[in-house]
């Protein structure tokens, strides 16, 4: 065994309220996303980040996945933001763009690559039809505090409701 486990904490539901983020976005395929997406995170750790003016719970940042609407995963490209929190979208630097999330409930996992040997995306679906659950459609989001390069731990975020059998 190389020392890394199979399983983790506990997902859970959490509420989170209302936040705006600014950041570095691009489009990007499944297929694509393994090579693109770290490459965006970290230019815009080591580049962009520093031109936000008005950030905010420093040092947390995320990853954000903006899927179109009725998407189709293959075959479809989708949204990715590197972003962090802001106060307002009033100074926006140039090539960024601005995003405001609402008031949302969220299932939410811990994952850290260094120790997790799972992909955390499939176990946090499958957790959420199982305790009673929906997915919404639309976003999802990688937490992190503070973002330190490829094998950096984040908190994955996929917005949920209740489903009628829960309530």
């Amino acid at each position: 065994m190389n020392g890394k486990v199979k399983t983790m904490v506990e997902p859970k539901i959490i509420t989170k309220r209302a936040f705006k983020i600014i950041g570095s976005a691009f489009e990007t395929t499944m297929a694509e996303k393994d090579v693109k997406v770290p490459r965006l995170v970290e230019e815009f750790h080591t580049k962009r980040i520093v031109e936000i003016e008005n950030r905010v719970n420093a040092p947390v940042s995320y990853g954000v996945f903006i899927d179109p609407p009725n998407w189709n995963p293959e075959t479809e490209s989708f949204t990715w933001i590197a972003g962090v929190e802001v106060d307002s979208h009033d100074f926006l630097p140039s090539g960024m763009v601005a995003r405001t999330f609402p008031d949302q409930q969220y299932a939410t996992l811990h994952f850290n690559p260094a120790e997790h040997e799972f992909d955390p995306y499939p176990f946090l679906h499958k957790w959420i039809k199982q305790n009673g659950y929906e997915q919404i459609k639309g976003h999802g989001f990688e937490l992190y505090e503070p973002y330190t390069g490829s094998q950096t731990a984040f908190i994955l975020h996929l917005p949920v409701r209740e489903t009628e059998s829960r309530n």
